[in-house]
């Protein structure tokens, strides 16, 4: 998938988190804004931490894409008890749980890629190979789109 692509589906996968936490009232919605604003940038962060001025510091791929490590950032942040105590946690939490569900979404549609994703080793990747990368990215955001939209709508 495309930059545009994975920043289309973070920030549907934000408006998911955002609905999931009840953030979309009207007494809640800068906390539901900046849930999926953190869907937006988490949708494209595995990619972008990779690069350091147009270079790519490490292989792509492998840790910044490796499914247990954002898999515990999310669960994490769905069963903590604690969440609550973070400092301005009434934004913090929306902004990091946004964030990490982005970030899976991202894992989420490179997963088909002939490329593919690192699961139980940061350096051994697999692969679906159901598409390449760029081929349909305007699909997937529409289905993905639709998906969570039943969902949210089932949710309110």
């Amino acid at each position: 998938m495309n930059r545009i692509g994975h920043h289309a589906t973070g920030a549907i996968s934000g408006v998911g988190a955002a609905t999931y936490l009840g953030l979309l009232q009207p007494e809640s919605v800068l906390a539901g804004v900046i849930c999926i604003l953190a869907g937006w940038h988490g949708g494209v962060f595995p990619d972008a931490v990779e690069h350091i001025k147009g270079r790519y510091w490490i292989t792509h791929r492998t840790v910044t894409h490796w499914v247990p490590l954002w898999l515990a950032l999310a669960v994490w942040l769905l069963i903590d008890p604690y969440s609550g105590s973070l400092p301005y946690a009434a934004l913090t939490y929306p902004a990091l749980l946004g964030f990490a569900i982005g970030g899976l979404t991202h894992l989420v549609f490179d997963w088909p890629n002939p490329t593919g994703i690192p699961w139980l080793h940061p350096w051994k990747r697999h692969s679906l190979r159901l598409w390449k990368s760029g081929r349909a990215d305007l699909i997937l955001v529409v289905l993905w789109g639709a998906a969570i939209s039943s969902v949210t709508i089932t949710q309110t």
